[in-house]
C-alpha cells in the first residue's frame, strides 16, 4: 500500500488513508478510481461518478435477488450458502 500512496505522490493523513484502504479494500482499480485532479493537483474523492455508478449497480442486484427470493429462500441461503463460502 506503501507503494501505492507513493506512486500517487497524494498528501494525506493517516487517518484518511485507512479510510481510503477500507473503502476501497485496498483494491487497485478501486484505489486508481478514487484519485481526481482536484484545484490544488491530485486528490482523493470516495463520491465520485464512478462510485456512485457502482453503488447503484450493486443496490439494483440486491433488490432483484430480494424480489427473485422468498424471505424463506433468502434466510436458507443466508444461514447454508454464504458461511461454507466464508471457509
Amino acid at each position: 500500500m506503501d507503494r501505492w500512496w507513493d506512486r500517487q505522490a497524494i498528501n494525506v493523513d493517516s487517518d484518511k488513508k485507512l479510510e481510503v484502504e477500507d473503502f476501497t479494500g485496498c483494491i487497485p482499480l478501486l484505489l486508481d478510481k478514487c484519485v481526481v485532479e482536484g484545484v490544488k493537483g491530485k486528490e482523493i474523492n470516495l463520491a465520485n461518478k464512478f462510485f456512485v455508478l457502482l453503488n447503484s449497480q450493486a443496490m439494483g442486484f440486491e433488490e432483484d435477488i430480494q424480489s427473485r427470493c422468498s424471505k424463506t429462500e433468502l434466510k436458507w441461503y443466508s444461514t447454508l450458502i454464504l458461511p461454507t463460502q466464508l471457509r
